[in-house]
């Protein structure tokens, strides 16, 4: 399942969350109008006391869905303490009914930071008689559980308050599939280096600072020399090794601001930010070409590897990320040419590992 689906899916899991809690608040708020206490229930049925229109809901249904809801459900008195809790609830958190009833919800450790909620949640029940959200919420063995919580207010003849019912599904497992779906989109997963899609998205605010601050941006095109060959003679395996290892030199250069992309094969970009001029990024290109220039050992083998850099800035070569990489790549051919293992600078200029050409 690619990215954009899963979300999608997930928009869809949450919009029948959202549709689920809004029945259940509704069960819920009826049976706390009825006085519903679940370790009372079930209880003799009052045909008395039950309405007896054509649309009414027997307090028996009502307390069933209640009791077997796969959402947790809690019932909350106007004071914030918890009345009832069904089933789920308990699955879901690992808390028991005698473990909260009694106690203030927002004092449980289970919502714990739901305190940082507590003055919108509060504005929204007093004016609109809900309110819903994602919070960090804590399992009873210690887990941390994202929660999406949901409460409502039920509110008497008069309009006073009755109870609040608050209902909760854990989203933990689909949040943390979320995430791993949106690394794999942004990160390579040979190299763990951001791929095209976050070098184009971190460049492009570097670039907009750049403009701001009158600095300069430098683009770093890396090819590594020799590597097919290297690769087909020693197998795809040894060749992943030797990608990963030079990877990690190279990017061990780089300062903390600057990144280092894979491209895909063995061709890397660098952006390297900030600079106040053209000049400040030699040292840290000299760097890189020094790492990507170092003795590989894999197993009992060493091999010699090494790498042509081609390099353009902005805004003197280009104003967009996309440019830019182009002219880097082409400034790289210019130094495959010149016999590689070396700097070049667009338009022309050269700098080998151990002198300036």
């Amino acid at each position: 399942m690619n990215l954009h689906t899963f979300i999608r899916h997930s928009r869809l899991a949450t919009a029948v969350l959202i549709r689920l809690h809004r029945t259940f608040s509704f069960m819920a708020g009826y049976l706390a109008r009825l006085g519903f206490d679940s370790e009372r229930w079930p209880v003799a049925r009052d045909e008395g006391a039950v309405d007896r229109s054509a649309g009414a809901i027997c307090p028996e249904l009502a307390a069933t869905v209640f009791s077997h809801a796969r959402e947790g459900a809690i019932l909350v008195d106007p004071f914030g303490r918890v009345i009832a809790v069904n089933e789920a609830f308990t699955r879901l958190t690992g808390y028991g009914q005698d473990e909260v009833q009694g106690r203030a919800l927002n004092a449980h450790p289970m919502v714990r930071r739901l305190l940082a909620f507590y003055a919108p949640m509060k504005n929204a029940l007093d004016f609109h008689g809900h309110w819903s959200g994602e919070i960090q919420s804590s399992h009873k063995d210690g887990r941390e559980m994202t929660s999406r919580i949901s409460i409502s207010a039920v509110h008497d003849r008069y309009g006073n308050v009755q109870h609040y019912v608050a209902l909760f599904s854990d989203m933990t497992q689909i949040k943390q599939r979320l995430q791993l779906l949106e690394r794999d989109a942004r990160y390579d997963a040979l190299t763990q280096l951001p791929n095209r899609l976050l070098l184009a998205e971190r460049m492009r605010q570097a670039l907009g600072k750049a403009r701001a601050h009158q600095q300069k941006v430098a683009i770093a095109f890396i090819d590594l020399d020799g590597f097919k060959a290297l690769n087909d003679s020693y197998g795809h395996d040894w060749g992943d090794r030797v990608l990963q290892i030079v990877a990690a030199r190279i990017n061990a250069t780089l300062r903390e601001s600057d990144t280092l992309a894979r491209l895909g094969g063995d061709e890397f970009v660098a952006g390297l930010v900030g600079l106040q001029a053209v000049e400040d990024s030699e040292p840290l290109l000299k760097r890189m070409l020094q790492a990507a220039n170092a003795p590989i050992l894999i197993g009992a083998q060493t091999v010699e590897i090494a790498a042509s850099i081609g390099v353009a800035f902005f805004p003197e070569h280009g104003q967009e990320i996309d440019a830019l990489i182009s002219k880097a790549d082409q400034a790289m051919y210019l130094s495959k040419k010149a016999g590689g293992n070396r700097l070049a600078f667009c338009p022309t200029r050269f700098i080998s590992v151990n002198s300036e050409a």
